[in-house]
């Protein structure tokens, strides 16, 4: 079983990578999705992304036999934020070629996103800071991969459309640590952030 990383951090948040291996028929058959699940996969057209849906179910089942969570399948609400049915505990996913990344939290939301750096992030970024990040970024990709990925975290975590990644998500440093800031007109927080490199990939989860 491809799973890539399964840990705890801060206590409280629980977070499983799975590396895909699998071919879209024997992800298929892994998933053993419901009828609702199979309607949803029959809207993806591209194979790759049909296999990134699936491993991300089988990932999800997995944390969540994991952690002794009866699993009733996963919905999305009005937003398309998804979320396990019948339970208290939050979740985001993330999507790569290579790995599908779940984290779960009770009660209290999170944001995860997983990114393998490019060059057009120094070029397409600045367009989505304010110049104090635009500043702390320079030419660093590794500080542009973590930028791209943090707004992309705080984005799932606050989970409502119409946010606008330069006015409304900022991020920071702070006595050598990464901080965040959601300014919405029904939320306002600042969140931390958890960072880790995944072979030729960074893994940034927003709390």
């Amino acid at each position: 079983m491809p799973v890539f990383i399964n840990k705890i951090i801060d206590n409280q948040i629980h977070v499983l990578v799975w590396q895909v291996r699998e071919t879209y028929h024997e992800a298929l058959v892994l998933a053993k999705l419901s009828e609702l699940g199979k309607q949803e996969l029959e809207s993806i057209a591209n194979e790759q992304k049909r296999i990134e849906f699936l491993i991300s179910r089988i990932a999800i089942k997995e944390l969540a036999s994991r952690l002794n969570i009866d699993f009733s399948g996963i919905g999305k609400d009005e937003h398309g934020k998804p979320f396990l049915i019948n339970s208290h505990w939050e979740i985001s996913i993330t999507h790569t070629v290579d790995f599908i990344g779940v984290v779960f939290r009770e009660k209290l939301p999170l944001g995860m996103d997983i990114e393998k750096p490019q060059n057009k992030m120094l070029k397409v970024l600045p367009r989505l800071m304010v110049d104090s990040e635009i500043e702390l970024m320079g030419d660093s990709l590794e500080y542009a991969t973590i930028f791209w990925s943090a707004k992309e975290a705080l984005y799932k975590l606050y989970g409502k459309r119409k946010v606008d990644f330069k006015e409304n998500l900022l991020v920071w440093r702070e006595n050598e640590q990464w901080k965040g800031k959601i300014k919405m007109p029904d939320y306002e927080a600042e969140h931390s952030f958890y960072i880790e490199m995944l072979d030729q990939y960074l893994m940034v989860i927003a709390y």
